[in-house]
């Protein structure tokens, strides 16, 4: 099995040739497979990479529970400010609070922030919105102060893939007063739209990848039940590759890493304060999907809390996240985009590479004036 060749980060590249020679295949075997979900998704969950790390100098980790709610707390040793509600990722169907351990820790270290991770309920078993509706009473809980342990002035939202749809769609119900407002939402490779064939990111990755095209209309089916294999059609939003005036650019492929038209978060910025609060939005301009799943597909994003969004150019998700980005620029939220190319979907999780610590570094700035 080859990795793809659009993946020129060597040390991204040498660890996917590792898996590769050992398994046969990439992580996205069982995503991309024909055949029985539950055999396809016990293997998804059954994954001996989730670990969680030992306490060091600079991260102590605490379990914590909201009602039931299992989470646990990443906290810098030598200070911190503010606290980010953080979704792991897993398409929704797969991951606990073991699976982003690693990033949890890290995000933790570059920022200087809390990390509260939420172990939410899975699909299929709990669909849309289950997972979303916890990661909301995990907000909640820290809007409390979460027993002392969070300081409920300074709370954010962040996510990674999966979880990075359920941060933004988070981040709306906040906007919209339905949750405590938020000081910033960290997007890290996220899901923002319903898997569109089309995309000229989804046409470019299909195979030899962590995540496919294919692999995440699975995942989509899995979590929106009632919207298996919905297509955007149409909504009333930038179409793929588009921008609004003033919107975040991409970096040229090949770039070298960093943040792309970035925007400074002015301290004391919080979503939810002076936004009409709003019903739960259900669908936009057609097809039948969720905004609450597809956050793109929101008719209006003024008002949000501000944004750091990580893309990888190698994805499927890459354009979307970056039509994310250049609409809430456009609507006037500071936006930091990061694009780092030549790595794939799940780089951020891959063992400590200088693309994950380089680009959580780029987005660190951000995130510490959110919380100034």
């Amino acid at each position: 099995m080859t990795v793809h060749p659009a993946i020129t980060d060597p040390d991204v590249r040498a660890h996917l040739e590792r898996l590769a020679a050992r398994a046969g295949t990439i992580p996205s075997r069982a995503t991309d497979a024909d055949g029985d979900d539950v055999a396809r998704i016990a293997e998804l969950r059954d994954n001996p990479s989730w670990v969680r790390l030992p306490d060091d100098d600079v991260i102590e980790s605490l379990d914590a529970d909201a009602d039931g709610l299992a989470l646990r707390l990443y906290r810098p040793r030598d200070g911190h400010r503010g606290t980010l509600v953080f979704a792991h990722g897993g398409g929704w169907v797969a991951g606990d609070l073991d699976n982003n351990d690693a990033l949890c820790r890290a995000l933790a270290a570059a920022t200087g922030a809390q990390v509260l991770s939420v172990d939410y309920r899975l699909a299929p078993e709990h669909p849309f919105p289950a997972a979303l509706d916890d990661l909301e009473h995990a907000l909640r809980f820290a809007a409390e102060g979460a027993g002392g342990l969070v300081d409920p002035a300074f709370l954010g939202v962040a996510g990674h893939s999966a979880g990075g749809n359920l941060a933004a769609a988070l981040a709306l119900r906040a906007r919209a007063g339905r949750a405590p407002g938020i000081r910033v939402q960290v997007l890290l490779c996220p899901v923002l739209d319903a898997p569109d064939p089309d995309r000229p990111s989804y046409r470019a990755h299909t195979e030899n990848l962590p995540l496919t095209a294919k692999g995440m209309q699975w995942y989509w089916g899995l979590y929106v039940q009632d919207a298996v294999g919905a297509v955007p059609v149409g909504p009333a939003v930038p179409g793929p590759g588009a921008r609004e005036p003033g919107a975040a650019a991409s970096a040229p492929e090949g770039s070298a890493p960093g943040p792309v038209a970035p925007v400074a978060v002015p301290a004391g910025a919080v979503s939810g304060g002076g936004v009409p609060v709003e019903a739960a939005p259900t669908s936009a301009s057609g097809g039948g999907v969720p905004v609450e799943a597809a956050p793109l597909r929101a008719p209006e994003l003024s008002g949000s809390a501000p944004a750091v969004i990580v893309a990888a150019s190698v994805d499927p998700l890459s354009d979307e996240a970056e039509e994310y980005a250049g609409r809430l620029a456009a609507s006037g939220v500071p936006v930091e985009f990061v694009r780092r190319a030549g790595v794939p979907h799940l780089f951020l999780v891959f063992p400590s590479t200088p693309a994950r610590d380089e680009v959580l570094e780029a987005i660190a700035p951000a995130v510490r004036r959110a919380f100034a």
